[in-house]
């Protein structure tokens, strides 16, 4: 019962990681599509799109997924922020201005959202 638990517990995680590199090898994937319909002159095999997948994968979870805990830690908070994000880009330009403007976007959607939760809606027969 015990290492039953346990062993449900590592397996549902096995899934969720295995998911999320699925997911992973499917956005890299896209980007290579839309890079090479804009380029038309380059092409790339699925070896190569697997590679590089892969070569994702390994940095996000081995360096990057790292910084973001000792960020979020050195915080003090429970889970990554906008701002761990935007931290882990500090030594890339042009990746911490996108970020930094995705980060603006998200925020904006977050509060207009929050604005209209919080706005009193009028009752039937108002």
């Amino acid at each position: 019962p015990m290492a039953a638990s346990s062993d449900d517990a590592f397996a549902q995680a096995a899934d969720r990681s295995l998911r999320c590199k699925e997911k992973l090898s499917h956005a890299v994937l896209c980007v290579l599509e839309e890079e090479d319909a804009v380029l038309e002159e380059t092409s790339f095999s699925r070896s190569f799109a697997n590679h590089l997948a892969e070569l994702v994968w390994e940095w996000t979870t081995s360096s990057l997924a790292v910084d973001f805990e000792h960020f979020m830690r050195h915080a003090k908070r429970s889970s990554v922020a906008i701002e761990d994000v935007q931290l882990a880009a500090r030594k890339n330009e042009q990746t911490r201005k996108l970020i930094e403007t995705e980060g603006l976007r998200l925020r904006k959607v977050r509060k207009e959202g929050a604005d209209g939760r919080s706005a009193k809606r009028p009752k039937a027969g108002d």
